[in-house]
């Protein structure tokens, strides 16, 4: 099972969509994440922890203070990390995803933007991700239509959540910081709205973004590693198929008369068996 280490993971909604993946997951965060649904946990500082040993990487630095610097505000303390984060992941040589706010996206190198509606979710939760090597979202717009929809806890309006960070154009009434839940929502019901199907505490879902996200990154990521691990031919063996390929085709000899004497053409009879048809597939 191919490793992905998750940075900056929290309580782990990226996480679990690389699970879904099929990735085996390393989380690594600043501060105890009790609820942290990965296969490892470690408490540790995102920027100084060993990147050996892994096939893939994700990394989803702090948001905040690019928020801040969006609406023009101090950034409190707050770092900026998105450059860091790459500096470190581009020595590895491996493939990569660094997510964050809309507020972000210039800092981010061609960023694909996920919504909640893209998979079918009742959530308006715009995330970025800058992806390394690059993919393309071939998934439906948005569809940010108020309505009512039918869920496990009775009809309820949507959207369950809207999380701008930056996109409010995209929002009814947006919080200045980003999460606006409908009120009095059970957080059964938030959780059920992100896809998430294990523990998490309001404050840990208003920081998470759904699985759905990263399990649709997760599959890209490992088709990439699955062609990279592919053995690549030798130029040895290259050169001998160039030395066949310049060879000229032997001509088949024809029969000698005498001893083929009255005997039928060759290529009279039924010929079925030196002709079968093959049915197998084309390789994928």
């Amino acid at each position: 099972m191919y490793k992905m280490l998750d940075l900056f993971c929290c309580a782990g909604g990226a996480t679990k969509g690389y699970q879904k993946a099929g990735f085996y997951v390393v989380g690594v965060d600043i501060n105890p994440q009790p609820h942290y649904c990965g296969d490892e946990f470690y408490q540790a500082d995102a920027l100084a922890y060993p990147l050996e040993g892994f096939d893939a990487y994700h990394a989803s630095p702090p948001c905040q203070g690019y928020i801040h610097l969006k609406n023009g505000e101090d950034l409190n303390g707050y770092p900026l990390l998105i450059d860091d984060c790459r500096d470190r992941l581009l020595t590895t040589g491996k493939p990569f995803v660094i997510e964050n706010v809309p507020s972000a996206k210039e800092y981010l190198r061609n960023p694909i933007m996920l919504c909640g509606t893209m998979f079918g979710l009742p959530i308006w939760k715009h995330r970025y991700f800058e992806t390394n090597p690059e993919i393309y979202a071939l998934l439906n717009t948005c569809n940010h239509k108020l309505g009512n929809i039918d869920s496990p806890f009775g009809k309820i309006a949507i959207p369950v959540q809207t999380a701008h960070g930056g996109d409010s154009q995209y929002h009814e009434r947006p919080s200045r910081i980003g999460i606006r839940w409908r009120p009095a929502q059970p957080i059964t019901l938030r959780r059920w709205a992100m896809g998430i199907d294990y523990e998490m505490s309001k404050k840990e879902i208003a920081q998470a973004i759904p699985p759905a996200y990263t399990e649709y990154i997760g599959k890209y990521l490992m088709e990439e590693i699955m062609r990279k691990k592919e053995k690549p031919i030798t130029e040895a063996e290259f050169e001998s198929l160039l030395d066949k390929a310049s060879q000229p085709l032997e001509q088949p000899q024809k029969p000698d008369s005498k001893e083929a004497g009255t005997s039928e053409s060759p290529t009279s009879g039924d010929c079925s068996e030196n002709h079968t048809h093959s049915d197998s597939p084309e390789g994928i």
